[in-house]
């Protein structure tokens, strides 16, 4: 395994990362039921690769922040594949992520979105309140999850 980099691809439609993705969604069943592939490219976000090959992405969903007064956040997931797991890569996807949101929602002032959120559910993440990537728990999901969210510096409240 060589360095890992990482390549942007929010609202690009990057056919090859596109397609790293789709393969990799596929070859280990990482979708849930009712969404195809192709839909969930469409909110590719960054992409981490090893050389040529995919190491993990990461998709974003923009909707209301209840806890937040409904404001517009961009919720991230993240999929490693299982032989990058615990090499910190979802992290510097969620930084990549973070800033390429932060400047999309600077050049787009309209779709008012307000920052970065997340759902951790996985117990392994989370063990402290604010996590590398900026991302600061601000309550839980009824299902016991964390949520976390980060705000983007150029938002006023």
């Amino acid at each position: 395994m060589g360095e890992i980099t990482y390549r942007h691809g929010w609202r690009q439609r990057d056919r090859r990362i596109e397609q790293d993705a789709i393969a990799a969604w596929e070859a280990h069943g990482a979708l849930p039921q009712g969404i195809t592939p192709e839909e969930r490219a469409q909110e590719i976000c960054c992409a981490a690769y090893d050389g040529d090959r995919l190491a993990a992405i990461s998709t974003v969903e923009i909707k209301p922040c209840r806890p937040l007064r409904n404001r517009r956040f961009g919720y991230l997931r993240v999929f490693t594949l299982p032989e990058y797991e615990g090499r910190e890569i979802a992290i510097g996807l969620a930084i990549h992520c973070r800033d390429a949101l932060e400047a999309w929602s600077k050049d787009n002032p309209d779709e008012k979105l307000c920052g970065m959120a997340a759902i951790y559910h996985s117990p392994k993440l989370g063990p402290t309140p604010v996590g590398k990537s900026g991302l600061t728990l601000i309550g839980y999901t009824p299902e016991g999850y964390q949520h976390r969210v980060v705000w983007f510096r150029h938002v006023r409240v």
